[in-house]
């Protein structure tokens, strides 16, 4: 069976280097760098002491201009969102805005509500540690022991009733759906890195079946959370040793010297084309192909994952991203010299760069590399939405960006200065350390 082509007609990016596309993409563009000390968040969570330096967990790319007001109605519904499901829910609102679409939806209006669907990328959301201050004060014995056994009551007692709603990994889509009045299908994705793809895939599969006219897809993470960096050994914590801030995020680097985090979010509106071109709606680009695979990392074959800077064996896995990226070249029934562009999904770990590398160059693909994370830092579930994100700005726009710090890079990388897209076709990868792996091609219209 043929499917209508699937139309993005809206993009919503909330990011460390700009809110909205234009502004990011302008950013990707001037080269404007979101990375800093923690010092400089504004989501209440753990900052470094005045006179502590700033390296380690301290660097990162964190969303500076961030309001939540502007984005969230009613306000009172702020106590039930963790940061992470206020940037989705912004990023949301941005995309509708960008695909001319107006919210709440009614059932008198141009488009109806039931159909209407909502599919978000996910992940684990962490608390920051002052939600729990009071309990663990409470707790403490006249030795200065945590108590355990008296936890779960102060918890019970200190902590509000509607807590544990602020981080259900799947409020993204609950609190977007509600926002906006969609009453379509709905569905939560929580696949690491591979989340936001997956969501596409699934957002796709609704579009295809009618069981909606538009869907509204996105992911939202962080990796700058105070306790999930304390509970997660997946990625080396940055080292700077003698670079300035501005170059501790290096994708494809010649050397490691860890991952920097960072926080994002991003959403895509989707339509088949021939309803998007019917109402006049201004398309970003085509969704040719998408594609997951899995095949596990080597760490993960020899049972020696960690987080080390110089693992044993490597994360990230070439025969996945591989397979990936065969698969959608099939799908769309394209070769890999008709590829103008990549959107790597570099995230500064030796092992997962070098795969990626690795599976470019044995399917052929000799295209200008873009890697987001230079700018943005690792984004956790919302880096693979953010690159197909990106993906689509850069058929609309017509322009590759550059990369940040590219000079870094590897020899066997192409990453390189601002060009025009000179083939119309953009593949957009994304992977986990694990050995999952998406590719996506998105074309101009």
């Amino acid at each position: 069976m043929t499917h209508d082509p699937i139309a993005i007609t809206g993009v919503g990016l909330v990011t460390a280097i700009g809110i909205g596309n234009q502004e990011y993409f302008d950013g990707l563009l001037s080269g404007h760098n979101g990375v800093t000390s923690l010092a400089d968040r504004t989501d209440g969570d753990v900052t470094p002491d005045e006179n502590e330096p700033v390296d380690g967990v301290w660097v990162g790319a964190p969303i500076t201009a961030f309001e939540p007001k502007k984005y969230v109605r009613p306000r009172k519904a702020l106590k039930v969102m963790c940061r992470e499901i206020q940037i989705a829910l912004a990023s949301a609102h941005l995309a509708l805005e960008h695909a001319g679409i107006e919210g709440p939806l009614t059932d008198d209006g141009a488009l109806s509500p039931s159909r209407v669907g909502t599919v978000y990328g996910s992940e684990l959301y962490y608390t920051p540690p002052a939600d729990l201050v009071d309990s663990i004060r409470s707790s403490v014995d006249e030795s200065g022991e945590v108590m355990l056994s008296d936890f779960g009551a102060a918890v019970r007692r200190d902590v509000m009733p509607l807590w544990m709603l602020k981080f259900l990994p799947n409020m993204p889509a609950c609190q977007v759906s509600i926002a906006i009045n969609a009453q379509g299908p709905s569905n939560t994705l929580v696949a690491a890195d591979a989340s936001g793809p997956n969501a596409l895939a699934e957002a796709i599969s609704y579009l295809q079946r009618n069981l909606a006219d538009l869907v509204l897809c996105g992911s939202s993470g962080t990796r700058i959370g105070a306790l999930r960096l304390a509970y997660h050994g997946d990625l080396p914590t940055v080292q700077r040793g003698e670079r300035s801030l501005e170059h501790t995020a290096v994708a494809h680097g010649r050397e490691a010297c860890g991952v920097v985090g960072g926080e994002g979010a991003a959403s895509l509106t989707l339509e088949p084309l021939t309803r998007a071109q019917q109402r006049g709606a201004t398309v970003m680009g085509i969704v040719s192909s998408i594609a997951s695979r899995f095949v596990a990392a080597e760490s993960i074959r020899s049972g020696t994952y960690s987080g080390e800077l110089h693992p044993k064996h490597s994360k990230g896995s070439a025969p996945a991203l591989k397979l990936a990226i065969q698969a959608t070249l099939e799908q769309a029934d394209l070769t890999a010299d008709q590829i103008g562009a990549v959107v790597s999904h570099a995230v500064g770990e030796l092992g997962m760069d070098q795969a990626e590398r690795t599976a470019l160059a044995e399917t052929g693909i000799n295209a200008p590399l873009v890697a987001p994370y230079a700018s943005l830092g690792h984004t956790g579930a919302a880096s693979g939405m953010i690159e197909l994100a990106t993906a689509a700005l850069i058929t609309a726009n017509n322009q590759v960006p550059p990369t940040r710090n590219a000079d870094l890079a590897a020899e066997d990388c192409f990453l390189q200065t601002p060009q025009f897209l000179k083939q119309p076709h953009v593949l957009a990868l994304s992977q986990t350390c694990e050995g999952a792996a998406t590719a996506a091609i998105i074309s101009q219209p």
